[in-house]
């Protein structure tokens, strides 16, 4: 699945066949997609994927072996000091020197832009105020990321890469950046985001490449790729007693499939296209053979899924 076509004018970044190889080794095999100004986009693969090398071509730290760049309509190998103006990045690896104080870090940096964002607006952005004299040593990794998203930002770019930024944080710190990660679209920044953490892609951005063995293979938003890759929903019920073989068989054409639970509060589960109206038809079903109904979810498909029918590979593996 592919993005309609939009006026080039619509795009803060547009890839076509981009590739990249170290000797006899592809990275890149096919990096196609575009992204829309304004819009957080996200490149969803495994580690391995070729993410990283896309986002050091993106910001001129390799050069691509063959294909087509352009960051707002430039070339950023033709024009690489316009692209400057135009893009920033988050490595996933940000080393900074021990004993050098935030606020001093962001003035170094302030100092290489013609018109930088002011320093102490972007401390209070990342919530780093309370550090600005703080010793980049002595900051927690999660402060240490923060400090990274800020420098970042300082040239003011519209476009900024953020590659894998929530990777080894706790589920509290990656909550806290992805707020500040929605203010800055919010702001009216271009994001695009790496990241192998699935419920991080559905949850943040407004469309997602999958990027898988060095070839994106489909681009589109997290429900359009749910609804087209996966089929049906799941409803799991929990009954008062397991139920009998005559009453099983009378369910299968809704492919009941026991799961869990025990044999005073058995787990089924049924899959059919609307969870809902397949609920209510088991409701009227268990009440006629006067089976009690515990407990009932339906569980709608997900990403997830989406991306396993995709790659035939769990992004974990």
């Amino acid at each position: 699945m592919q993005a309609n076509a939009v006026a080039s004018q619509d795009w803060a970044l547009e890839l076509s066949g981009v590739t990249k190889s170290y000797g006899s080794n592809p990275a890149l095999v096919d990096g196609t997609f575009a992204v829309h100004r304004g819009e957080i986009f996200g490149l969803l693969g495994p580690n391995g994927a070729g993410k990283t090398t896309l986002v050091e071509i993106l910001l001129g730290i390799k050069h691509r072996d063959s294909g087509s760049v352009r960051i707002m309509g430039v070339d950023p190998e033709r024009a690489p000091r316009k692209i400057r103006e135009l893009i920033s990045g988050q490595l996933q690896i940000s080393p900074f020197q021990d004993k050098i104080r935030v606020l001093e870090l962001l003035d170094l940096f302030a100092s290489l832009y013609p018109h930088p964002r002011n320093i102490h607006e972007l401390l209070d952005l990342v919530g780093l105020t309370d550090k600005k004299n703080t010793f980049c040593e002595r900051l927690s990794g999660g402060q240490k990321q923060r400090l990274a998203l800020a420098l970042a930002l300082v040239g003011d770019a519209d476009l900024v890469v953020l590659d894998e930024p929530t990777t080894g944080l706790d589920a509290q710190i990656r909550r806290e950046l992805h707020e500040v990660i929605l203010e800055l679209s919010r702001l009216g920044k271009t994001l695009l985001l790496t990241t192998h953490y699935i419920e991080e892609a559905e949850k943040l951005c407004a469309r997602v490449a999958i990027l898988f063995r060095g070839r994106v293979h489909a681009v589109d938003t997290p429900q359009a790729l749910i609804a087209h890759y996966t089929e049906g929903e799941n409803l799991e019920v929990t009954l008062d007693r397991v139920l009998t073989p005559e009453e099983d068989s009378q369910l299968q054409n809704r492919c009941s499939v026991v799961v869990s639970g025990t044999a005073e509060r058995p787990v089924y589960r049924f899959h059919g296209s609307q969870g809902e109206r397949l609920l209510v038809e088991l409701v009227l079903y268990l009440n006629r053979q006067g089976i009690g109904l515990a407990e009932a979810r339906i569980r709608r498909p997900s990403l997830e899924e989406a991306y396993l029918a995709i790659t035939g590979s769990r992004i974990d593996a």
